[in-house]
């Protein structure tokens, strides 16, 4: 059977990951650049390892999970003693610099990072089509901003990287300020979506498009509070009639329509192939488990509930919500990980709209009450929202009830100021505002030892 471009392995030097520290970006068994890229096969090659690196354990694959979701109110995790309770201190609030996860992340990223400016550096010399050549650049480009996009919600200021960085150099680094950041993943996303294309053929199905990049401008917009470029950017995506919402929202998950015309971007998976499946995501036993705050925040109705519900697949001890259930094959899963969808744009478009003026009627409404009716919920007008805060109130309702254990919750509270008053009201725990950033890990603390240019978060000394 053909398998998806996507699972290819990739060449040695752009798919070995940093096993060291940050500032070991070039391992020493490495093939030499200059003597890869040569044709147009190598760059798709090259890219291909850039993809992957979204899915290696320390991302997308499993670490991710714990620091955008744990950190969270949707799930709890009430085993203190496993891998030294490392996940359980992040759920608690009570990590620290030390912790495995930051550093495993924050390499793991860099690394990626790195596969997509050795390509992005190396291609131009390649003789080959422009429109091709342009794309692969876009799609590297794509996962680079995505990258940044991590980096910077978790750990706020960080180096900004944009060519290949000898180790020498590296130690020079420092931290660069958060629109520094900010700016960079614009720029990716604005070229990535002037030159992808709006959709592949069968075989690629799965690589960055043009409405892909979009939607992931307009949410960096978002997180801004660039609401006017946000729209306009969003709005292209939902006219562009490319992606649409699916008639049954469990359909959004299924492991055999897996890319979806709901996905704007995921992260793939193939399940019995060893490197391209997956452990089973949110599940250890009955140790993790869904908070009673998001299970009662379901209407009786709502046909998103059962989605959190906890399942065991055949044969498996392992408990997880629904939406990620998969049945394993040599123990893992192979299902994808959805990084951005179009309920989320549609939430994303009604938030927006009211932040810049609320309206009795018109289109904030109907993106609202799409995401809701889908849901098997009535449609909303200005009599049960009669107001902005009211409108507000419930595109952030909606915003858990539709992404839980999609990674958006931790940030969703974060960049609305609402994480330390819902985790005191939710989890009934304090929540210092140090900590709505991660700690920089200590081993790249005291590597680049430098307190003026590279300083620990403030809280964490």
């Amino acid at each position: 059977m053909k398998r998806h471009l996507l699972y290819l392995p990739a060449l040695l030097f752009i798919f070995a990951s940093c096993n060291k520290e940050f500032l070991d970006l070039t391992p020493p068994s490495a093939i030499s650049p200059g003597a890869f890229f040569k044709t147009a096969n190598d760059a798709v090659t090259a890219v291909n390892g850039c993809y992957k690196s979204l899915a290696l354990s320390n991302q997308y694959g499993a670490t991710f999970q714990v620091l955008m979701e744990a950190r969270a109110d949707n799930y709890t995790d009430q085993d203190p003693s496993s891998g030294a309770g490392q996940n359980y201190q992040i759920n608690r609030y009570s990590d620290n610099p030390g912790n495995t996860n930051f550093y495993n992340s924050w390499t793991g990223i860099y690394n990626g990072i790195f596969r997509c400016n050795t390509l992005l550096t190396n291609i131009d010399a390649i003789k080959m089509d422009d429109v091709l050549k342009n794309r692969i650049k876009g799609e590297a480009r794509f996962i680079r901003a995505l990258s940044y996009f991590n980096l910077v919600r978790l750990w706020g200021a960080v180096p900004v990287l944009t060519a290949v960085t000898d180790p020498v150099s590296a130690i020079n680094l420092k931290r660069d300020a958060v629109p520094v950041v900010y700016k960079q993943i614009e720029d990716d996303l604005v070229f990535a979506a002037a030159n992808l294309p709006a959709t592949y053929s069968a075989n690629d199905l799965g690589r960055v498009t043009a409405g892909a990049a979009k939607g992931l401008l307009g949410k960096v917009y978002l997180y801004q509070k660039k609401y006017a470029a946000a729209q306009t950017i969003l709005q292209q995506v939902i006219d562009s009639k490319v992606f649409v919402l699916l008639p049954n929202v469990a359909d959004v998950f299924s492991t055999t329509n897996k890319y979806n015309a709901e996905i704007l971007f995921a992260v793939r998976f193939a399940k019995g192939i060893a490197n391209q499946d997956h452990g089973f995501w949110y599940a250890n036993s009955q140790v993790v488990t869904v908070d009673t705050t998001l299970t009662k925040a379901y209407d009786p109705t709502d046909l998103r509930k059962t989605l959190s519900d906890p399942v065991k697949p055949t044969g498996n001890a392992n408990i997880m919500p629904r939406k990620f259930l998969d049945q394993p094959v040599n123990g893992n899963a192979g299902n994808d990980f959805p990084v951005l969808r179009f309920a989320d744009v549609l939430l994303m478009q009604a938030e927006i709209l009211n932040e810049q003026g609320y309206l009795p009627q018109g289109n904030a409404f109907t993106f609202l009450n799409n995401v809701r009716t889908r849901a098997g919920l009535p449609a909303l007008t200005s009599a049960a929202l009669p107001n902005q805060a009211a409108f507000r109130a419930e595109v952030y309702k909606q915003r858990r009830l539709e992404l839980p254990f999609e990674c958006d919750r931790w940030f969703d509270l974060v960049r609305t100021n609402r994480a330390i008053s819902e985790i005191l009201a939710n989890k009934k725990v304090t929540l210092p505002a140090y900590r709505l950033i991660y700690p920089i890990p200590q081993q790249e603390i005291d590597i680049m030892n430098n307190p003026a240019t590279f300083p620990q978060n403030e809280g964490y000394q």
